[in-house]
């Protein structure tokens, strides 16, 4: 029998205005952007890319793939339930195709993959999810205040959220290290509390191999189209643009990642041109939403993923946890 988590009075109701308003969202952004740049310089740029633009980025999508499974299969592994790296693979890839609309919705898949396949009780793996998250966090933070020391431009209000961020990251270190008993007393901080300081760091060195490859995809996407960014002013922004790319306030991160990245980079594109650094996230991204595309559909083939599609009851009992 499938698990089916008991429905919310309402729930349906208000996914569907978030995705409504996630659309909206999308579209308003997207037209301003087209309104101030129009489509016909949009095309031009994108005429002007690189010979080597589209299977550059797209060969660079594996190692990002590779890494982020990597990364989740360590955590888990240490903190939920053991995984094999063959498993996240194939989950991982099978869920890209989710995972294109929502960052998260892919990190559900390993959710209910472990409660399937290992018998870990769903909230102890969304817990696992939290901690991914907030290590996302972290190596993003960390990669801009890289940025900033290393001296790139920084506008008063980046500083500032940098600083901001420091005082969250201070209140949530103190908290993992004391374990207030209110904490303590809810499952769902369960794995963010138990995997202590020392975890933490475990868990953020595996993740850096995936952030950078994020860094190194984006960074030979504005190379391609000319953007000559300075690799500190990268190190310092791209963090950011990748944060507000998974704001759920946007379809994939349409809209919002295009107008960050004009933001920061369009005065490094050739003449000042915004509808390049415009040409050249779409184009990207593009290019990365068809990879995962060709990755998913050949994962949903493994025989992991068919497993996982079918009754619980035509699978094998799970093992204990």
């Amino acid at each position: 029998m499938r698990y089916s988590p008991r429905p919310t009075p309402g729930a349906p109701m208000k996914q569907r205005l978030t995705r409504i308003a996630a659309w909206l969202v999308t579209l308003a952004i997207l037209g301003y952007l087209f309104w101030r740049y129009p489509i016909a310089d949009v095309l031009r740029a994108l005429g002007r890319a690189a010979p080597w633009t589209v299977p550059a980025l797209a060969l660079l999508v594996v190692p990002i793939y590779l890494a982020d499974s990597f990364a989740i299969a360590r955590t888990f592994t240490w903190f939920v339930a053991p995984l094999r790296y063959r498993e996240v693979l194939a989950i991982r890839g099978a869920t890209y195709l989710l995972a294109l609309v929502n960052y998260t919705i892919g990190q559900g898949a390993i959710v209910y993959f472990v409660h399937r396949s290992r018998g870990v009780p769903v909230l102890r793996g969304a817990a696992a999810v939290l901690l991914i998250m907030g290590i996302n966090l972290l190596m993003l933070l960390l990669l801009a205040t890289a940025g900033m020391a290393l001296g790139a431009d920084t506008v008063p209000a980046l500083r500032t959220l940098i600083y901001v961020a420091y005082a969250g990251l201070a209140v949530y270190l103190t908290a993992v290290a004391l374990r207030p008993r209110f904490l303590t007393a809810r499952p769902i901080f369960d794995v963010l509390l138990s995997a202590g300081l020392s975890g933490h760091l475990k868990a953020l060195l595996v993740r850096a191999p995936h952030i950078c490859c994020l860094l190194a995809f984006s960074y030979v996407s504005l190379r391609a189209f000319d953007v000559r960014v300075p690799p500190v002013q990268a190190v310092l922004c791209l963090p950011v643009v990748f944060l507000i790319a998974v704001l759920p306030i946007s379809v994939g991160g349409f809209g919002t990642t295009q107008a960050a990245m004009i933001y920061f980079f369009a005065r490094y594109a050739p003449g000042d041109a915004p509808n390049v650094v415009l040409a050249a996230s779409l184009g990207s991204q593009a290019v990365s939403l068809a990879a995962q595309a060709v990755i998913g559909l050949i994962c949903l083939r493994t025989q992991i993923a068919r497993d996982l599609q079918r009754p619980r009851a035509q699978t094998s009992a799970p093992p204990a946890a």
